[in-house]
């Protein structure tokens, strides 16, 4: 939740202080390293997480082998920069491209640190951390943006943050471990199997998720790109922070009892109902208000993304109840599945977005959404009823409840709302009717959610 409130005051401060040109360069950026980064490990830290009995041995090849790859991967993405720049037509990207590549051999010094906290479930010192590691590349990036650094300065709060990330984890991770001087392929291959099944997951679902990307920066142009990505990145920002509350807690308690599908089911349910009844009320909010939002984060500048913010709000609810579905797949072993999935859907992605963008950004936003309202009821028959036998009917009141009930808690506070001056005053109003009608019926309605949320309050349940 901190975190997540980090990113919105970094996009409403640095919206301000850079152009939406500026943010189309740093989405072109962010597209590369995304699909680099899918080779920064080989997938052997969630293969570490995975198997229950690993050996001194294994960890310190595993350690040096991460190190290693994040080096390559590194020199690969320097290599690469001149082609990358010319592919999205803008010679800019190339430097920005090899400094932000460096990340990944800093990343890969504390990743495996951090593994080892999350599989013994020591959330609240990774949590505390992550949030120190943010805070200071958030204020690196500020006072570079403030010295007029523009674009750049996005560049190495980003490089800032995993110096401090890698250092926190081992100052305060390790708990005594270092790596021996051991890197033996014969410690790593039985994770590369399992890891591998899951790079060529990431990979193909990498290229359905940022296709947009992909198309937005050789169609659109860098600054039409900015006006669409910055709502995206903030809609997608407030999913990766609000689901890793309960998914990284479900992956590892999934894979320890994996082998009974009754315990399974009743985690997975769990895990889909606290992720959508969190993330319903803010994306219903955003989808609401997203004039009011974005006047007040961005500023008069990016008025453009309004209608954008409100397709892409709808969007992001429906993609985030699909993060349960990873913990789900890979906790019980079956990356395979997931990599036939993301495959079948690699022939009706890609071509549906170019069709939206045939229409501009608000048209692939669109793409967008009615892609994922139709693949609904097909992702929880491939993926979700085989693995833990929950049907339909439980499946979807996992999910639609809670959207229907911020719908429902919504609509009174949106009509207040429209009868006050000023923008922060409805904001504010809205925020207090809506957040009561959604306690109150969810005290009702959804009862293990408000009793989670009780609990995260520090009050006993």
């Amino acid at each position: 939740m901190a975190r997540a409130v980090l990113q919105i005051v970094q996009v409403a401060v640095l919206a301000r202080l850079l152009t939406p040109e500026d943010y189309g360069l740093i989405a072109m950026v962010g597209v590369v390293l995304s699909f680099a980064g899918l080779f920064a490990d080989l997938g052997v830290n969630s293969a570490f997480m995975q198997r229950q009995e690993v050996s001194m041995e294994q960890r310190s090849s595993l350690f040096w082998f991460n190190v290693a790859l994040g080096v390559g991967v590194s020199l690969l993405v320097f290599a690469a920069s001149p082609l990358l720049a010319w592919f999205f037509g803008d010679e800019r990207l190339m430097p920005l491209i090899m400094l932000s590549a460096t990340t990944f051999v800093i990343g890969s010094l504390g990743q495996q640190v951090r593994m080892a906290a999350e599989k013994e479930l020591d959330f609240r010192v990774i949590a505390l951390l992550e949030i120190s590691a943010a805070v200071l590349g958030f204020i690196s990036a500020l006072l570079m943006a403030v010295s007029g650094w523009g674009v750049y300065s996005i560049v190495f709060g980003g490089i800032a943050s995993a110096i401090f990330g890698s250092t926190f984890a081992w100052r305060y991770l390790a708990r005594g471990w270092r790596p021996m001087w051991r890197l033996r392929m014969v410690d790593v291959r039985p994770f590369l199997g399992f890891g591998g099944a899951m790079v060529a997951t990431n990979i193909v679902n990498q290229i359905n998720v940022t296709i947009d990307l992909f198309l937005g920066g050789r169609i659109l142009g860098a600054a039409q790109l900015g006006l669409y990505s910055v709502p995206r990145n903030l809609v997608l920002q407030l999913q990766s922070m609000v689901n890793p509350i309960i998914t990284r807690v479900g992956f590892p308690l999934i894979a320890q009892v994996q082998h009974d599908v009754v315990r399974v089911r009743a985690i997975y349910l769990k895990t889909l109902n606290m992720t959508a009844s969190t993330n319903a009320p803010l994306y219903v909010g955003i989808a609401a208000f997203a004039p009011e939002l974005v006047t007040v984060l961005l500023g008069d500048g990016w008025q453009g993304s309004v209608s954008l913010l409100r397709i892409l709000a709808l969007w992001g609810f429906f993609r985030s109840i699909g993060n349960p579905a990873g913990s789900l797949l890979f906790g019980m072993g079956r990356a395979d599945l997931a990599l036939k999935w993301n495959a079948s859907l690699l022939f009706i992605i890609p071509p549906v977005v170019w069709l939206g963008s045939q229409y501009g950004a608000e048209g692939m936003s669109w793409a967008l959404l009615g892609l994922m309202i139709v693949l609904y009821i097909p992702g929880w028959y491939i993926l979700i009823r085989p693995l833990s036998q929950a049907g339909l009917t439980e499946y979807s009141v996992a999910v639609l409840r809670p959207f229907l009930l911020a719908l429902f808690s919504m609509v009174p506070a949106y009509w207040v709302a429209a009868q006050l001056d000023g923008i922060i005053v409805r904001l504010i109003v809205a925020v207090m009717i809506s957040a009561l009608l959604y306690l109150t019926i969810s005290y009702k309605a959804n009862r293990e959610w408000f009793a989670a949320m009780k609990e995260l309050l520090g009050y006993k349940t």
